[in-house]
């Protein structure tokens, strides 16, 4: 049981370290906006855009990122940024 519980403690450690937004995986790679889009194969527009949350990646993009990062960027990851985004601009409405 307690070997169980160890083994489900790791896997949770191990997915909290590996999770992460996209902005966060470009620069922990050592990209820039351009140089992850340029090997990406896409505008370096969509890819600043997908980062600060201002747009969600079409479904498309979306398992692509996936896979470019080897599951290191998750869908939950690219929404975390737009919903905190889509949060301040409604606390900044209601003052």
């Amino acid at each position: 049981m307690f070997s169980q519980h160890l083994m489900c403690l790791h896997f949770i450690f191990f997915v909290i370290q590996i999770s992460m937004t996209l902005k966060e995986y470009i620069r922990k790679n050592g990209y820039n906006y351009k140089s992850f889009a340029r090997e990406f194969g896409t505008h370096y527009r969509n890819v600043e855009s997908w980062a600060k949350g201002d747009r969600l990646p079409r479904w498309k993009d979306a398992e692509r990122i996936f896979i470019f990062t080897d599951n290191q960027v998750t869908g939950s990851d690219l929404y975390a940024e737009q919903i905190s985004r889509q949060k301040t601009i409604l606390q900044r409405n209601e003052v």
